[in-house]
């Protein structure tokens, strides 16, 4: 399936378009009758010009697992803008509910405000009173003293980092983690993040780091050792935790403490500790520096140092980093060293279009292509991609180039007519061209349908001329009815004529009215008349042909028939 993507943040891993018309949809009130049909399965209804396409989403809790949509084609995986619409649209229900409930329970702690509160208790209490009661608990019950640890560990200053061993102190060794403990390292976890948020809104850099970095060195180790639902509750916090220390970037902070981000990722990503939806988030941070000549080179010793085949993550980071420099030729000649492994290829070349580094991405993918291991899904995918970066970066002549091989290699006209748009006023030598090729590569159904396409009724009208096969020429009947029912009549006569010197009796005489039957029901009953006239006249020692042809009318008027 799909990568699995967080629904509060899934903007930021599709692409700019997708979001720009997601985001219209949105405001233009596309997105309706959006319902949740069974538990946490989501549909909805978006409306656009085009027509209405019902989307699908499977939301648990808050995580985008599946999605579907009826615009979608055989092998579509990227989210399409009908389908982001309608999850920026779920996410605002989603929220507006829990604003309502938590307007709700505040309504409710209020009502409570005549009965007596723990700060009615504190102010009344001396301080020895209070610390000796907080000693006696803490002793009693273990949630209130790791609570206490958690909040004040900030104030420990006899180790580097105090809050690592907080974490240390929740997380088992083994690998048997009961449920109370698991639900004490995740209240453990929401304490933390209070505590960083708290500490970055007051601009308390060094406990925002602290504490976010002490999440994502621990639960980047622990997360590969949890079950499928205990991962998925815990990636949120290495998630938060991580943007929370990208964001750090934005900052006025201390040279030292921009250093120690990116040395902790950079450690996280060489112990290949980091989870695989947060790959791109990180490569895209270290890869934003390899311009920096003290930092590409760790990156190149990284990869150098590797024992083959590197880790996914390392390449992708050591190519992101080669395209963040420019260069695209470089690129090519790492990834020409995995042509064995094309999955392996198709992966770095998607990393790299993902972070946007579409240069990169076009000189591989046309070095890949001209190689025969590609299967031709992921030749389509990578021909998608290049003709996407070209519409992007307005390079037409790319473009043309892509929509001509993906008209000659698929038939499909929607690429013959952004061809056609693209081509301007040299449109009518790339038609010949596009002709020519066809016909030497003896593709006549390809070229019929472009010339029914654009109308040239004279062209095809050769063409099918020389046509040998009945449903081909039936597929185009329509384009010369009514006004050319002459050249009709010919082409039926001299290809149901050429089936009858071949083949006798009943079976043939059935085959020519079946075909008949066809030309009647698109309303020419006169024209099918002239041809059955014609064809018994061509072969009057065949009793069962009138008889046959006979039954394509009505009893009334089988006596005029002939």
């Amino acid at each position: 399936m799909q990568q699995k993507l967080w629904l509060k943040d899934f903007e930021h891993h599709i692409s700019a378009q997708t979001w720009n018309a997601a985001d219209i949809l949105l405001q233009s009130g596309a997105v309706k009758n959006l319902r949740e049909v069974e538990k946490h399965l989501w549909v909805a209804l978006v409306a656009t010009e085009e027509g209405q396409y019902e989307t699908e989403m499977i939301i648990s809790p808050h995580k985008i697992k599946a999605f579907t949509c009826e615009c979608f084609g055989e092998g579509r995986r990227l989210i399409c803008a009908h389908v982001a619409a309608s999850l920026l649209r779920l996410r605002q229900f989603l929220d507006q509910r829990a604003e309502e409930r938590r307007v709700k329970a505040e309504q409710q702690v209020h009502k409570e405000r005549s009965r007596l509160t723990v700060l009615d208790a504190l102010e009344n209490a001396t301080p020895e009173a209070v610390t000796e009661f907080v000693l006696e608990y803490a002793r009693r019950d273990r949630d209130f003293a790791l609570a206490l640890k958690t909040w004040f560990a900030g104030l420990v200053t006899a180790t580097e980092n105090p809050y690592l061993l907080v974490l240390d102190s929740v997380i088992p060794n083994g690998k048997n983690f009961r449920e109370p403990e698991f639900r004490r390292l995740r209240k453990t976890l929401d304490d933390l993040t209070m505590q960083a948020e708290s500490a970055y809104k007051l601009h308390n850099f060094q406990t925002t780091f602290q504490v976010n970095a002490a999440i994502v060195q621990k639960m980047g180790s622990f997360l590969p050792r949890s079950t499928e639902a205990r991962y998925t509750a815990l990636l949120q916090y290495y998630q938060t935790a991580l943007q929370h220390l990208i964001t750090l970037q934005q900052e006025n902070i201390a040279q030292e403490l921009r250093d120690a981000v990116w040395e902790l990722l950079f450690e996280q990503g060489r112990s290949t500790q980091i989870p695989p939806e947060s790959e791109r988030d990180v490569i895209r941070y270290l890869s934003s520096t390899a311009k920096e000549s003290s930092r590409f080179e760790q990156f190149n010793r990284l990869f150098d140092e590797t024992p083959a085949p590197a880790a996914p993550f390392i390449l992708h980071l050591f190519i992101a980093a080669l395209a963040e420099r420019g260069a695209a030729g470089a690129v090519v000649r790492v990834l020409d060293d995995f042509q064995e492994q094309p999955e392996l290829v198709k992966n770095a070349i998607l990393s790299l279009y993902y972070l946007h580094y579409w240069e990169a991405v076009t000189s591989a993918s046309e070095a890949f292509l001209k190689k025969e291991a590609l299967s031709p899904a992921w030749r389509r995918e990578l021909e998608d991609i290049m003709l996407f970066i070209a519409e992007q970066t307005g390079d037409t002549v790319r473009q043309r180039r892509l929509l001509r091989q993906r008209f000659l290699l698929s038939g499909s006209f929607d690429y013959y007519e952004k061809l056609k748009q693209q081509s301007g006023t040299e449109w009518p030598e790339v038609r010949q061209e596009l002709t020519a090729t066809l016909e030497a590569k003896g593709e006549r159904s390809k070229l019929a349908a472009m010339l029914a396409l654009d109308n040239d009724r004279e062209a095809l009208a050769k063409l099918l001329d020389e046509e040998g096969d009945i449903r081909q020429f039936q597929r185009f009947e329509a384009i010369f009815l009514p006004d050319d029912s002459a050249f009709i009549r010919e082409r039926y006569v001299a290809l149901l004529g050429d089936y009858l010197n071949e083949h006798f009796g009943h079976p043939a005489a059935a085959y020519v009215r079946q075909h008949l039957a066809t030309l009647l029901q698109k309303g020419e009953p006169e024209l099918v008349r002239e041809i059955i006239r014609a064809i018994t006249a061509r072969f009057p020692d065949r009793p069962s042909l009138p008889e046959e042809l006979s039954e394509l009318f009505p009893k009334t008027k089988r006596r005029v028939l002939l």
